[in-house]
């Protein structure tokens, strides 16, 4: 099985894309053949990610963050699936857990202080959790 990970931080990579403060335009990620793909992107300060897949094959994990104090932690176990996370602001926290195949688990948070925890273990399924503003906070289980 082949896995590819890519993990980028905003501040070595600054000067790459946009120079001090990494400017405003992100690398652009496109599908590769190999099995499965990590991959991170975080912008600001004291972000936090943490990244699993185990026995994925043929699925993506794309975590994506832009402020400071941001955390994202994820687990992927399904096959054909993707797992996506997208923080935008401050002390957003994401959990994600995804054991089903075929599935799409796809969370995004732009605000301050927002909270979701999500497990998907259900096949050829969709949970797309979306929040804006402020202290909010979203429980998504789907099996």
């Amino acid at each position: 099985m082949a896995v590819s990970a890519l993990v980028f931080s905003g501040t070595t990579m600054a000067a790459e894309f946009g120079g001090p403060g990494g400017g405003s335009s992100a690398p652009v990620f496109q599908a590769t053949s190999w099995g499965s793909e990590l991959q991170i992107y975080q912008e600001g300060s004291h972000n936090v990610a943490n990244a699993a897949q185990t026995q994925a094959q043929n699925s993506l994990t794309d975590i994506n963050q832009y402020g400071n104090h941001n955390t994202a932690s994820t687990a992927q176990q399904g096959d054909r699936s993707i797992l996506t996370v997208d923080q935008h602001g401050n002390y957003n926290y994401a959990d994600a857990l995804q054991t089903g195949d075929k599935s799409k688990l796809l969370i995004s948070q732009s605000g301050s202080g927002n909270f979701v925890t999500s497990t998907q273990s259900a096949n050829s399924s969709l949970v797309n959790v979306e929040q804006v503003g402020n202290g909010n906070r979203a429980y998504a289980l789907q099996r």
